[in-house]
């Protein structure tokens, strides 16, 4: 019985070959989409969630208030985690981890720059990364150990062994290998290749028993059985209770599994994140391969007609009802089928593109034994998903109205559910579209923002020891180079905020209010070197003015906030050292540029200098600039290579996460105008034909090529019509909840509904008319020669 629905189905296939190549085609798209948004959903879900006690890991997190809202974070100080697991035997184990810039690690010439991180013995209990050699473990139990990953052990030592070898740390620091871990997967959040002990940075004296100094993430592993919200509740009050802070803090543990897609909170409440980008596309993907369903519906039933009488046939023939659906369901399983293998293809052509596209290395789904047997059921879905509405149709005609005159009389887009779902089809490209346009404005929008300084020809490098120890030579030598302009040491990269506080005190301020203020640092020539605008004053210059290490600049924010009339001369508090203010600049960005201006405090070089700026002259040949710039490196910075970025570089890449949604949204919007055109051209062309006598007969009495365009046209302007007054405001809902979630937003522009209505009528005309064109054309004599 299969093998006979299979014959004819395959027979029904063949014989409709235009219909069937639309049907094919555009499952075959809708499918490839569906399944490459499937792959990345797949991956985006198991981050973070392949540890073995993966149920038991959480993170945690803390919130208080300031001037009203609540603020959540995820960072402690150093006594916060052995406390925690000391007082809550609950706490199996826990790990603390540092979040710094990279190091270079060494053994003899080989130098590489690495992100290491300095960690507990729990770290390793606690997350299941896979070892090679050794015990990470213990070896975190020691202060002058260390763990590599594989690439960081090849790449030192080649081939051999790394177990009991020694690396050196920034040229000053030797640590012996006892361990050695596979590098750490695509889907953890974690991107560390070097793990130092915990101890080291204690044994160091870098490590502090102030509850304020939140300064790394802390990790605990529950023990088994043990109820997260029963803990959170006895636990809420721990840094009020051994911290001894001012600030009303509330604690609470959340999963890991869940931080990845969850990151957002509000009010000590996760209310989303990641998730939200997932779920849209989720939805996206799913309108996609829905709108390739309903030319398979459209089609199916346009086609009734011609298969009504196959089915009076057959039905005459003792044919039951379920037989019929068999077949039906036969046939769309097989195009189904077909379409999967199309969408194969695609798949494997596009797979290394996409990748690229969201940013990820995804695993390639071809080597996975659970792809195949779920596209097996993926196959069963689509196909029956798609053809059961034709099917139960086609099955429930009636042997005699079908062989009724009248049957072939009736007009074949008369079916209003086929009308809906041409409304559908091109709402759902309408939507799109327009959001398209909306994401695009955005970051555009933002990209054309006034930064506060001159991004152009700066790059910035760490400093390590070798620079620290030769800072003004180096420095000097720097700018005896004609190519450039300025040089200045900042506490962090002009890209970045590295540090904040709500503790900061100047003259006049309510004890109660307690902003966030945040921190920057600098010796002198911030202002040139970064080219911001200088307001009032003047800028730090511990070259000319001795007494500017305890000086500071700030921005128009902090003079807002501070409520300075006059800032010059004004004095800031900060742990317990006091800062003059020498002058005044316009507002600069150094975060997101999506979120509000951020009062900014930049204070001469009291705290470390970690970064150099360097700002380099305008010149067509930038490779011999940054040449001669290395080659000052080279000379005070031996050891290690010369790894720089350029400022504008940097800040282009936070644009990226809102670029590759407008990519996507382009992506799929571009598919659902194919898929969708596809449809309408083939249900133009089976009308066009069923109506060619009596086109024939219009054009015999007088009617115009225009006329008789205008009439095949006009029935599917009007569903476009409607399908763009349906989209637009769907559009407008969505984006303007998406656009909510920036601070710094554009607004939307009606003339872009209006463009996107404007393009899609044009899109849908031009699909229709071409056939409408080609029935006009037709000589009404070969049309009526038989009647």
């Amino acid at each position: 019985m299969i093998k006979n629905y299979l014959k004819i189905a395959w027979r029904n296939i063949s014989r409709s070959k235009g219909y069937s190549f639309i049907n094919i085609g555009g499952l075959g798209i809708g499918m490839a989409a569906s399944i490459l948004i499937l792959i990345w959903v797949q991956f985006e879900v198991s981050v973070d969630r392949f540890h073995e006690n993966s149920d038991r890991i959480f993170a945690v997190w803390r919130t208080t208030t300031i001037d009203g809202e609540p603020m959540s974070w995820d960072y402690t100080p150093a006594p916060y985690a052995p406390t925690l697991k000391e007082e809550f035997p609950e706490v199996e184990e826990i790990a603390r981890i540092t979040e710094w810039d990279p190091m270079i690690l060494s053994v003899g010439d080989n130098k590489f720059s690495e992100l290491p991180t300095f960690t507990d013995p729990g770290f390793f209990k606690i997350f299941s990364f896979e070892v090679l050699e050794g015990d990470p473990v213990e070896a975190m139990s020691a202060p002058d150990n260390i763990v590599l990953t594989e690439s960081v052990a090849k790449k030192l030592f080649g081939e051999t062994s790394a177990l009991g070898k020694s690396v050196t740390v920034e040229d000053q620091l030797d640590f012996e290998v006892k361990a050695v871990i596979k590098d750490l997967p695509e889907n953890t959040s974690f991107s560390f290749t070097a793990f130092i002990p915990f101890k080291k940075l204690e044994a160091m004296g870098w490590v502090d028993d102030f509850w304020g100094n939140n300064s790394m993430r802390t990790f605990a592993m529950l023990t088994e059985g043990a109820d997260l919200e029963l803990f959170n509740e006895k636990y809420s009050d721990f840094s009020m209770k051994y911290g001894g802070l001012e600030d009303e803090i509330s604690d609470f543990l959340f999963p890991v599994k869940d931080l990845h897609l969850y990151s957002k909170f509000e009010n000590g409440q996760s209310v989303g994140g990641k998730i939200e980008l997932i779920r849209m596309f989720g939805i996206v993907s799913v309108l996609v391969l829905l709108i390739a369903g309903i030319n398979f519906v459209n089609l199916s039933t346009a086609q009734s007609e011609k298969r009504a009488k196959e089915v009076g046939i057959r039905k005459i023939s003792g044919a039951g009802k379920n037989m019929l659906i068999g077949q039906f369901l036969a046939e769309s399983i097989l195009i189904a089928l077909c379409a999967y293998l199309v969408s194969l293809v695609i798949v494997s052509i596009s797979f290394p593109w996409f990748s690229d596209l969201i940013g990820q290395q995804l695993a390639n789904p071809f080597f996975q034994p659970y792809f195949w047997i779920l596209s097996f059921a993926y196959i069963l879905f689509v196909g029956v998903l798609a053809g059961s509405y034709p099917a139960f149709l086609m099955s429930s005609f009636n042997p005699t109205v079908i062989f009724k005159p009248k049957m072939s009389a009736r007009r074949s887009f008369g079916i209003k559910p086929r009308e809906v779902l041409v409304v559908f089809q091109f709402a759902v490209v309408v939507a799109l579209i327009s959001s398209v346009w909306i994401i695009r404005d955005q970051v555009e929008y933002v990209q054309n923002r006034d930064m506060g300084m001159n991004e152009e020809n700066l790059i910035f490098h760490q400093v390590t020891e070798s620079i620290r120890k030769n800072k003004i030579p180096m420095r000097n030598e720097l700018l005896a180079l004609p190519e450039v302009e300025s040089v200045t040491y900042t506490f962090s990269p002009l890209t970045m905020i590295y540090s904040d506080t709500n503790m900061m005190d100047w003259q006049g301020k309510d004890p109660d209010y307690r902003p966030t203020m945040y921190r920057m640092g600098e010796d002198a020539n911030l202002v040139k070197t970064a080219g911001m605008e200088l307001i009032a004053g003047r800028d730090i210059d511990i070259f000319t003015y001795a007494s500017d290490s305890m000086a500071a600049i700030i921005n128009e924010k902090t003079a807002e906030i501070m409520g300075f009339e006059d800032p010059i001369g004004q004095v800031i508090n900060d742990d317990d050292l006091e800062f003059t203010v020498v002058g005044v600049v316009k507002d600069f960005i150094m975060e997101s540029p999506f979120e509000e201006i951020r009062p900014i405090v930049v204070m001469g070089p009291k705290r470390n200098l970690n970064f150099i700026h360097i700002r380099l002259k305008e010149t067509q040949n930038m490779a011999s600039s940054l040449a001669n710039v290395e080659q000052v490196f080279a000379k005070f910075n031996p050891d290690s290579p010369f790894e720089y970025k350029f400022v504008d570089q940097e800040n282009e890449q936070k644009f990226q996460s809102q670029k590759r949604t407008a990519s996507l949204t382009s992506l799929f919007s571009g598919l659902a105008v194919v898929i969708s055109c596809m449809g309408l051209f083939g249900l133009a062309t089976f009308i066009a034909e069923s109506r060619k006598k009596e086109i024939s007969v219009r054009k015999v009495l007088g009617a115009s090529v225009t006329n008789l365009v205008g009439l095949l046209s006009s029935e599917f302007s009007k569903l476009v019509l409607i399908s763009v007054l349906i989209g637009i405001p769907l559009s407008w809902y969505f984006m303007k909840n998406w656009l909510d979630t920036f601070e710094y937003r554009t607004t939307i522009d009606w003339k872009i509904f209006l463009l996107t209505g404007i393009v899609t009528l044009l899109i849908a005309l031009l699909t229709v008319s071409s056939q409408a064109i080609k029935a006009a054309l037709v000589n009404p004599a070969n049309t009526l020669k038989s009647e």
